[in-house]
């Protein structure tokens, strides 16, 4: 798993692992090493910051779904989803979103416009990987 830190060519993999990769984006990186976990063998790349994610799609990165938290620094999760369908529409409607605050009007709205999901922390290991199967599932 590569982080902000480390960043790797693997953003651009070639072939069926790599259109299948999954960018996962949190501030915490406890919570990320734990769905990178949760997603095994799936191959995921880690960014800790919305503001590194976005580097590494600007940068050629192709992610078959990404899952991202709504609230952090800087730049939030809706702010991210935003930037993402500037540079890559066809990414930004792989975006799952995933919180531990409460949903209000704002956060409904948003999901609504977007058409992206979003699941609750704590979430089940089992609904994280449905979610995201869907994801990849979708055509490009």
């Amino acid at each position: 798993m590569s982080s902000d830190a480390n960043p790797t060519a693997t953003d651009r993999s070639p072939g069926p692992e790599g259109e299948r990769r999954v960018l996962i984006v949190d501030d915490d990186r406890d919570v990320g090493m734990t769905v990178a976990r949760l997603l095994r063998p799936t191959p995921v790349v880690f960014a800790q910051s919305a503001a590194g994610a976005l580097g590494r799609i600007e940068a050629g990165g192709r992610f078959a779904a990404i899952i991202c938290d709504i609230n952090m620094p800087g730049i939030d999760g809706m702010q991210f989803h935003d930037a993402v369908a500037a540079q890559a529409p066809s990414m930004a409607r792989r975006i799952l979103y995933m919180t531990g605050a409460v949903g209000g009007g704002k956060l409904r709205d948003f999901l609504a416009r977007t058409g992206c999901r979003c699941i609750q922390k704590p979430f089940q290991g089992a609904e994280l990987r449905a979610a995201v199967a869907e994801l990849l599932a979708l055509p490009d």
